[in-house]
């Protein structure tokens, strides 16, 4: 019997040993478990990150080929504005040109019929002087 004690005391030994090492598998387990379900949660909101920098990479390129797109419509802007501004600064300069020759023309017309008014009037004093003798010796005679 006491070697039936001794087996029971070995089986019953065993049987704790297994027992905790069941507790200790389980409670790992429960750990390992609780990890899983945690590393999943973690990735669901990594994904939901990944997915919300996505839309807003998606956003941010938007946007960037909106600038571009203005960028190139201002510049085309500037450029036509550049150009006009060219081509009115060489129109300003042929008016200023031709205004010169215009006045120069003007100024020649005005010393000739300056110099006509005052040929005209010299003549018409000779003509007065003539008139003028002419009615003198005519009174005189």
């Amino acid at each position: 019997m006491e070697e039936y004690l001794k087996n029971m005391w070995s089986l019953r030994s065993q049987m704790n040993d297994i027992e905790e090492e069941a507790a200790k598998r389980s409670v790992q387990e429960q750990m390992q478990m609780t990890a899983i379900d945690a590393m999943e949660k973690d990735l669901e909101l990594v994904k939901l990150e990944t997915k919300q920098l996505s839309e807003e990479a998606e956003e941010l390129v938007r946007a960037k080929e909106q600038l571009c797109c203005l960028i190139v419509e201002r510049q085309k802007k500037i450029w036509s504005l550049e150009t006009e501004s060219s081509t009115l600064s060489q129109t300003l300069e042929l008016l200023q040109q031709e205004k010169l020759c215009v006045a120069a023309k003007f100024e020649e017309k005005r010393n000739y019929y300056t110099k006509t008014f005052e040929d005209l009037d010299a003549k018409q004093q000779e003509r007065q002087d003539w008139f003028n003798k002419q009615k003198i010796s005519i009174t005189q005679s």
